[in-house]
């Protein structure tokens, strides 16, 4: 590697439900460059997905880390052959596997594969993790490549965010949460304090996640995180180290420089008190956050709270159901059943369980008052079945997004109903009258539905390529195969499409001027399947 990497993307910028695992690498809006192995290794990894990380290598290396490669056009010629023997063997597009080491060694600089836009990107770049082989921690991929990249600009603060703890705080008169504006604030009680802020580098309109953070009160620091070294088993703990809520809302992610009782990151460091500040004198408070990037780019944010004593209101009890951080919750309504196993959450969470209107096969169901709460793990949500079907095996959830309660929203009726929201595919298992599925969010509206009709499947043929369009009213395509004279065939499916295509001249068949028959079978979430056939020459 001889030239000057830019990036569009760094490590551990925070993102839903996901810290960004790698380096973004521009490619300067192209697809097809080259792509080389960081070190000296073996490919143990292909992935062809049409989602995620889209076509996918991973490198194995000799010194206990593992490279992986994300969105690749295509691969090299002999990992192409190594692809598609598995694909015919499996009868499958879409597959993950590992190799031995003695399949695919590589040397350091070696041409690997080529780079494009495939899977869940945006533009054509190159994605780069570095992972523990042997536990799975990321780590950011600067420590390889920094000395290839030119940074000279440091961070900058955009906002700053209190959060009063509950009965025990208050600021500016209040107990909500707020952000900090001008030096006018005044605080009294335990107070908890967020940040928003972006890395920036030269020549680039992108912006950065930051890699250290530090806050220090009085000069003393109660809070740190450095952001490398990240277990896949915390990723979806940046929903509580972020303000999740207010990210749903206005797409700018609050960073927390406290640590709420159930957020187990290993990047974050605090204090006795969890970074949560104590205000109990009457005197000013000096605040600073100290912000670095990778190349010791530093920022520093000073900003003043002046202790002022106040009475804190109490927190009187609701009626709402709590559902707690630290213990297995139930919560039941009248043909729901919702179980959050312990250690879901990063602190406790009111909820308001509602029936919010009458679908076909169920009621519809709303356990939050955010429209979107993600679980760390996961949940079991369960669904009476109020409607007599055919085939009772082929009801399942789905998930309907509803407004947040800060968006004025009181009622959720007629969003089941709505014949144009279908919802998003959940799933689940029917006995005795239930439907159960696991749920990974407690936001939104749940109720059931019902598809027992299979997908449409057009077959057209045109020259030496076969095409298949594929659509599903209900749950959605799960699986498809083709056959030529029974004999399995290699279907693609193209991204962000319902089309399915083949080039003939790419599968094992020999051109031999006779009548050929295409069967080409379809079957979605639920089971339905079509088989469609056609005959065509070659």
């Amino acid at each position: 590697m001889t030239h000057e990497i830019s990036l569009a993307g760094n490590f551990g910028e925070p993102r839903p439900n996901h810290f960004h695992g790698g380096l973004d690498l521009t490619t300067q809006r192209e697809e097809g460059k080259g792509v080389r192995a960081i070190a000296d290794g073996y490919v143990s990894r292909i992935i062809v997905s049409l989602t995620g990380c889209g076509n996918a290598i991973y490198i194995t290396h000799t010194d206990g880390y593992t490279s992986a490669y994300f969105h690749l056009q295509r691969f090299t010629p002999r990992l192409e052959r190594i692809l598609k023997k598995y694909q015919y063997a499996h009868e499958q597009h879409e597959v993950d596997f590992r190799l031995p080491p003695s399949a695919c060694p590589v040397a350091q600089g070696q041409l690997v594969a080529f780079s494009g836009n495939t899977g869940a990107s945006y533009g054509p770049h190159l994605h780069l993790e570095m992972i523990d082989t042997h536990t799975g921690v990321m780590y950011d991929p600067m420590e390889w490549l920094g000395t290839y990249i030119n940074d000279t600009v440091p961070p900058r603060v955009h906002g700053i965010m209190v959060y009063p703890q509950r009965g025990a705080g208050i600021f500016n008169g209040s107990q909500a949460c707020q952000q900090v504006k001008g030096d006018s604030a005044t605080a009294w009680g335990r107070i908890g304090f967020a940040m928003w802020a972006d890395d920036y580098m030269q020549n680039a309109s992108n912006h950065y996640g930051i890699r250290h953070t530090s806050l220090l009160v009085d000069g003393r620091e109660v809070f740190n995180a450095d952001v490398n070294g990240i277990s896949p088993r915390q990723n979806r703990m940046v929903n509580v180290w972020g303000d999740y809520d207010y990210y749903y809302r206005k797409h700018d992610w609050y960073l927390k420089s406290f640590i709420e009782p159930g957020n187990r990151l290993s990047i974050l460091h605090a204090d006795e008190n969890r970074g949560i500040v104590d205000i109990n004198e009457e005197r000013d408070y000096q605040f600073e956050y100290v912000l670095t990037d990778y190349f010791g780019n530093r920022t520093s944010y000073p900003f003043k709270v002046k202790g002022k004593r106040r009475t804190i209101p109490s927190v009187a009890d609701s009626l709402t159901t709590t559902i707690r951080w630290n213990r297995t919750t139930m919560v039941s309504l009248p043909g729901m059943q919702l179980v959050v196993p312990r250690g879901n959450l990063g602190d406790d969470v009111k909820l308001l369980p509602q029936v919010t209107g009458k679908g076909m096969y169920s009621s519809a169901y709303r356990v939050c008052k955010s429209a979107s709460c993600p679980l760390f793990c996961g949940g079991e949500l369960s669904i009476r079945l109020t409607s007599p079907v055919d085939d009772p095996s082929k009801v399942y959830i789905v998930s309907r997004a509803g407004k947040s309660d800060k968006e004025g929203s009181s009622s959720e009726k007629g969003a089941i109903d709505d014949p144009d929201n279908k919802g998003s595919y959940v799933g689940g298992t029917f006995a005795d009258g239930w439907v159960t599925a696991r749920i990974r969010d407690i936001g939104g509206i749940y109720a059931l539905a019902y598809d027992n009709e299979a997908p449409d499947v057009e077959l057209v043929v045109d020259g030496i390529v076969l095409k298949a369009n594929v659509k599903d009213k209900g749950c959605g395509v799960r699986s498809y195969k083709a056959y030529v004279d029974g004999q399995f065939v290699l279907f693609k499916r193209l991204p962000r499409s319902n089309q399915i295509v083949c080039r003939l001249t790419d599968t094992p068949l020999r051109r031999m001027g006779t009548s050929r028959q295409l069967k080409f079978t379809a079957v979605d979430q639920c089971g339905n399947e079509r088989t469609t056939t056609t005959n065509f020459k070659y």
